[in-house]
């Protein structure tokens, strides 16, 4: 099926009704062409309407009457066009309406091509703005999605640690467990130009380097410089270039790749393959590790010289069970971030509560992984402990029971209110262990034993807990 070009809307505003015809009849078959005589009228169509420009008259039922109208406009759509025409016009005229945010000035007894050619141009660098400003967007958005998010004393050591870090060219070495949230913080790294715009920010797998494809990867090749290489590409060094390049899990990189890698850090520049000329390159190295690069170094399996060059800045990230106050703006930040238009999941307290004493051994990952979980399969975007994945509530279950009562005791309200919304708390939580342990113990055939190895729970502590709520033997 051939989908038709949508025409351009173009909205004249003339008084004179010649100018109307003889334009319609020039530029009709290629632009959609409405008509307003005067500004009030201009007004109430781009109210009704969306218009791309509009050719506007300085004088119509008075001579300033174009200046007023073009802010009305403007006010209305500002982002619509506004070219105005007229006969002869002096140049401080011409600057007024400028100043007012038209974009160009074409004289009434110019020619159909020269029309043509403004219109052209000027709606050629509208789509060019819109494209930038939903380029900028989609930068902010991705910025955004990147943030460091949490208050707690590790992450707001971080935050420090980044600012300072940002300002400076050296290298740097992010450690953290898989799933802290490494590159996130390698990207808060790179330079804010004052357009939005970012530095190049080139992230690079160091596992998925192969010496036998190494080279070609990160340095590029020549046309012809070897079978099946039929144009001049660009390696990952080059795409850097200005920016920083990302190596993620440094310490699987391969120890012949170490040795180029050393080579091109000290002399910022490459060899393409294939290519005797070298180029030179300017790209700040950031790396990222969950183990111990120094004992790396004494096994032999990471090269001492190469992390001499990179190990100038240090960046330490905590794993999430150690700054679980986080946790409730982590999941605001990822139920905003991951909803892809749905309406934001809103977290109870006591949600929270049994999220909290989950160990997460995925770390913030993990925890995204949750939010998306929840987008997918929760019933509606109240989420309650109900929602949640069952190993969440094992977990909970595990813990200390009078923590658990005590947990929903604190606030800054009066000491009744405190008190009823406690009561509120554990109600909710033993409504969903009653729900969940009657469900599992139907699953497992009333296996007590197996049921207390699948859960991770003390059996003795899972049978009083099964008593105690009517599942099994005597009821409390």
């Amino acid at each position: 099926m051939i989908v038709k070009k949508t025409q351009p809307k173009i909205l004249i505003c003339d008084d004179d009704q010649n100018i109307h015809l003889a334009i319609k009849s020039v530029l009709g078959k290629d632009y959609d062409i409405k008509s307003a005589y005067n500004g009030d009228e201009a007004v109430i169509i781009l109210k009704k309407n969306h218009i791309d420009l509009v050719l506007l008259d300085m004088e119509m039922r008075h001579e300033r009457e174009g200046l007023e109208t073009i802010p009305r406009l403007l006010e209305v759509q500002s982002d619509v066009e506004i070219i105005f025409f007229s006969g002869q016009v002096g140049f401080e005229f011409v600057r007024n309406a400028m100043k007012l945010g038209a974009s160009d000035y074409i004289p009434k007894d110019a020619g159909t091509d020269e029309l043509r050619h403004v219109l052209e141009k000027t709606l050629e660098c509208k789509t060019l703005k819109a494209q930038k400003k939903q380029s900028q967007f989609e930068i902010k958005k991705v910025y955004k999605s990147s943030v460091i998010v949490g208050k707690s004393t590790g992450i707001e050591k971080i935050k420090k640690q980044v600012d300072r870090a940002r300002i400076s060219p050296a290298p740097v070495i992010i450690y953290g467990e898989t799933g802290t949230g490494k590159e996130v913080v390698a990207r808060q790294l790179r330079k804010v130009f004052d357009d939005g715009s970012l530095e190049p920010f080139v992230a690079v797998d160091s596992g998925t380097i192969q010496s036998s494809v190494a080279e070609s990867i990160l340095f590029g090749y020549e046309k012809g410089a070897f079978t099946g290489a039929e144009k001049a590409t660009r390696g990952l060094f080059e795409e850097a270039d200005g920016g920083c390049i990302y190596f993620d899990e440094l310490a699987n990189m391969p120890l012949e790749i170490q040795n180029k890698l050393l080579r091109v850090i000290q002399e910022k520049e490459i060899l393409r393959i294939g290519s005797s000329k070298p180029i030179s390159l300017e790209f700040r190295v950031i790396c990222a590790t969950n183990q111990d690069l120094e004992a790396l170094v004494k096994q032999g399996k990471f090269k001492e010289d190469l992390l001499q060059r990179l190990n100038v800045l240090q960046i330490q990230i905590p794993p999430l069970r150690d700054r679980v106050d986080d946790i409730p703006a982590l999941l605001d930040h990822f139920a905003e971030t991951l909803n892809h238009g749905l309406p934001k999941l809103i977290f109870l307290p006591e949600t929270i509560n049994v999220i909290q004493k989950y160990p997460f051994t995925g770390n913030v990952r993990e925890l995204s992984n949750l939010v998306l979980y929840l987008y997918s399969m929760a019933e509606s975007n109240e989420i309650s402990p109900l929602d949640l994945p069952p190993k969440f509530l094992a977990t909970y279950l595990s813990s200390n029971s009078e923590e658990s009562k005590t947990a929903g005791f604190s606030g800054d309200s009066e000491a009744g209110s405190d008190h009823q919304r406690g009561r509120n708390f554990y109600k909710a939580v033993e409504d969903f262990e009653k729900k969940f342990l009657d469900q599992e113990y139907k699953t497992l055939d009333g296996n007590i034993s197996k049921m207390a190895l699948t859960l991770g729970m003390d059996r003795s502590y899972l049978h009083s807990k099964l008593k105690n709520y009517g599942i099994h033997g005597v009821k409390k």
